[in-house]
């Protein structure tokens, strides 16, 4: 009798793969007091220097960067060029602009840097081919084009610099935990001393380069911290800022006053990244707050501003970023409700909130880490009209699996119908059956290690397949072909005849 495990995508090595798809983030840099940048702006904490220029008015220079390299303007600012796309990874992870608002990088996740607008080409000095382990990148407050430096933040919380900047000190690392979720740089950070703090996903604020400890900062026992920004305290004793969580709240440290939130989402992890307004009076700061779907929420004193787009069913928009700051994300393990189905059939998708945490079987692993062959058998299951049938259904036949979650061939059965294993299919087999009409489940060796099982359902032109994907967001009738994460080379095939 034979097993077979199905697997989640391995997007990276150790166990900070699956904990880095939770974090969102962001940076920003305020302007220095008596700037004069929209009446009375924020200022720069830790005494920024004197001949340093503040950031623009940032709401003519605020971006959504999505997850497939897309940078898109929010309001009135205007469109930046960009140099990279993936359009079937979400993997553009952070965005991050010059304080003049011209350009700036987008990175992603295993550390490289894209030019955007007016930026040069610049190595990051960092990449990591087997580990998606990049989290966001700031731009240094001297930083411009023809002087472009910043920093790169991980998943475990090292800080690379690039560019001129100078290494970062003191900074609190996690190795192995992946739960680094932002980076702040202080005003008052140089070419020859750089200060900030990093935040963790459970609210805590650190400091690094000298800079002051953090008082009051919210604290969480579970990983839901999404974003930071600094303010000026007035009286000059504390650090100020406000720290975002993942429903939308946003929670004031060091004195700063209360704010309100113009959107909240309780007990859903929906808020994506924060930014401060540049323009903002220092008794009566704002700003805004990135949704997962694109839609940008005013806090404070900030105006509403429009969105140029939106993607109203995805987890897709990955940070905000406005002229002298940063944000990034990445995309949740557990996503929302996906596409019921289509004239073939039900699609299923093994990350769905419906059953991603339901256990498989005996075992204690959940749907979402190990159910892509078994949410594959739930959507064949309702191509041949068996509606009741759902992953969470399969899940819960104990005697199908073994105490590892692997899957025995008793499974594959289909009532009424033949299934066919084959455990070294030719191209040419596979195209037979596919042509004749059948649903074909294939299991495929990944690149990044591991495998992963999706369904043919059927013909896309002479030399492809269209595929449903248990992993990927609403990849219902999808090319087989394409620079996916979800895909190998094919080792056996099951045919439902």
């Amino acid at each position: 009798m034979e097993l077979r495990l199905g697997r989640f995508v391995v997007l990276g090595a150790g166990s900070t793969a699956l904990v880095a798809l939770l974090s969102a983030s962001v940076l920003y840099l305020l302007p220095s007091a008596g700037a004069g940048v929209g009446g009375g702006a924020l200022g720069w904490v830790e005494g920024a220097p004197s001949q340093m220029k503040p950031p623009v008015d940032n709401q003519r220079h605020l971006y959504v960067l999505d997850g497939w390299g897309g940078v898109h303007p929010v309001g009135a600012s205007p469109v930046l060029a960009t140099s990279a796309s993936w359009p079937t990874k979400d993997i553009a992870f952070s965005l991050a602009l010059f304080p003049d608002g011209t350009g700036g990088y987008v990175m992603d996740g295993w550390g490289r840097l894209h030019p955007l607008g007016v930026a040069p080409a610049i190595d990051s000095g960092v990449y990591w081919p087997y580990w998606i382990g990049a989290r966001e990148i700031v731009m240094a407050p001297w930083s411009s084009a023809s002087d472009p430096a910043g920093y790169l933040l991980d998943a475990d919380g090292g800080i690379h610099p690039f560019g001129d900047a100078p290494a970062a000190m003191g900074n609190t690392t996690w190795p192995g935990k992946g739960i680094a979720r932002a980076l702040v740089l202080s005003g008052g950070s140089t070419r020859d001393a750089v200060m900030g703090y990093t935040l963790d996903g459970f609210g805590g604020v650190h400091p690094f380069g000298g800079a002051r400890e953090i008082f009051g900062s919210a604290q969480w026992t579970a990983d839901i911290a999404r974003g930071l920004v600094l303010t000026t305290a007035r009286n000059g004793l504390f650090v100020q800022g406000y720290t975002l969580d993942y429903s939308g709240g946003i929670h004031p440290f060091g004195g700063a006053p209360a704010i309100s939130a113009s959107a909240v989402w309780p007990g859903r992890d929906m808020a994506d990244s924060i930014v401060a307004w540049t323009g903002a009076k220092q008794d009566a700061p704002g700003g805004w707050v990135l949704d997962r779907r694109g839609d940008v929420h005013a806090w404070g004193s900030a105006p509403a501003l429009e969105p140029s787009q939106t993607w109203p069913a995805w987890d897709i928009a990955r940070g905000l970023a406005g002229a002298g700051s940063g944000g990034g994300s990445t995309e949740r393990v557990v996503l929302d409700p996906q596409p019921g189905g289509d004239a073939w059939g039900a699609y299923f998708n093994q990350r769905d909130t419906r059953w991603a945490s339901v256990g498989v079987g005996p075992t204690a692993h959940p749907v979402w880490e190990i159910g892509c062959l078994l949410s594959d058998l739930a959507m064949v299951y309702s191509h041949f009209g068996l509606s009741s049938v759902t992953p969470a259904t399969v899940a819960a036949h104990a005697g199908w699996f073994n105490g590892h979650g692997a899957i025995y061939n008793s499974a594959l059965n289909i009532p009424g119908h033949t299934t066919v294993v084959n455990h070294n299919p030719s191209a040419a087999w596979i195209a037979e059956q596919v042509s004749a009409g059948h649903p074909v489940i294939v299991g495929m060796n990944l690149p990044s290690g591991g495998t992963h099982f999706v369904v043919l359902t059927g013909q896309a032109g002479s030399s492809d397949y269209w595929v449903n994907d248990p992993w990927e967001q609403n990849a219902m009738h999808v090319p087989f072909s394409g620079d996916w994460f979800t895909r190998g080379p094919i080792y056996e095939a099951f045919a439902f005849i």
